[in-house]
């Protein structure tokens, strides 16, 4: 087998994601990517699933002020300077540019042909804003690539957020596009406290209460796959790609989410969305997700092998 619709999978990756570390308490560690990474290389191995790994390329500044306000760009870039850490932090600023440019490579994958599946796992940053950082996001690769996708390809993109907390900066820097579908599943009352309304033909949100399962992830993907299903009925609006914010926080084990999924809840919704949709191109960005060591890589790599069958 060679991954989906017998394509090999494009995953990138660089060592350097490790490096990804606000601080050695915080929760978000690089390590994550990494370990997220082997996993997924073993997975495949074991199901004759091939992986095409590539390296990723810094995002440009003209790329970003596609999404973001040029002295935003130039405070992280050149001061490197953030919100999200202390100090003046010049590895942070560059692993944020690569991150991005990590999405943008797995795009040009799926561009071309020459995939149905890319991977970026540090991608997905769907919190930030066109001119600040929020929620441990500094750029927002997902928007960008969105940006790209529709206007310089003609292509029309949904992306599906599974993150336990809503995708506000998707939501806001692709509101104005209607080439781009924003569905967004989250935890309702925690940061950053939005996504509790849905503009029809735009962006639509799925809030859950505190304590919410599989079967309501599950019946969630289903409203996902249901309003694209009526949405090419009425309106011929298909999705040339999907894209999926993969946040693995809504784990039952999360330390920062009251969420209750299972690994196993992640997956069958991954082959929901496959089984519906096997041919079209799929990006996926790991966005939150906060047991470096066990959960979080376990999820994005059985997310990864379901999504690649």
């Amino acid at each position: 087998m060679g991954g989906t619709m017998n394509k090999p999978v494009y995953l990138v990756h660089s060592d350097e994601y490790k490096n990804w570390i606000f601080d050695p308490t915080h929760p978000t560690q690089g390590r994550r990517f990494t370990n997220a990474r082997d996993l997924l290389i073993s997975m495949a191995k074991a199901q004759e699933i091939e992986i095409v790994e590539v390296l990723p390329r810094l995002a440009t500044k003209t790329e970003l002020e596609r999404v973001h306000s040029p002295a935003y760009i130039n405070q992280v870039l050149d001061e490197h300077a953030c919100d999200e850490w202390d100090g003046s932090r010049p590895d942070m600023s560059h692993l944020a540019a690569l991150f991005v440019g990590g999405t943008l490579t797995a795009l040009d994958a799926l561009l071309a042909k020459k995939t149905n599946l890319a991977i970026n796992f540090p991608g997905a940053k769907h919190h930030a804003q066109f001119d600040h950082a929020s929620g441990f996001c500094i750029f927002n690769d997902f928007a960008l690539a969105a940006d790209i996708a529709t206007k310089d390809y003609g292509l029309k993109v949904a992306i599906l957020d599974v993150d336990a907390h809503h995708g506000d900066g998707v939501e806001n820097l692709t509101a104005d596009n209607p080439s781009v579908l924003t569905y967004s599943v989250h935890q309702s009352g925690i940061f950053p406290g939005t996504g509790n309304e849905s503009k029809e033909g735009s962006f639509y949100n799925y809030p859950l209460r505190d304590g919410a399962g599989d079967s309501e992830l599950i019946e969630a993907v289903e409203g996902f796959i249901n309003l694209l299903e009526e949405r090419d009925r009425t309106n011929d609006w298909q999705p040339d790609l999907i894209f999926i914010t993969c946040g693995a926080d809504g784990h039952e084990e999360d330390p920062l989410t009251g969420l209750a999924y299972s690994t196993d809840g992640y997956v069958s919704v991954a082959q929901m969305v496959r089984e519906r949709f096997p041919g079209l191109p799929i990006l996926i960005g790991g966005a939150g997700g906060y047991l470096p060591d066990t959960r979080t890589p376990e999820i994005w790599a059985n997310v990864a092998i379901a999504l690649a069958k």
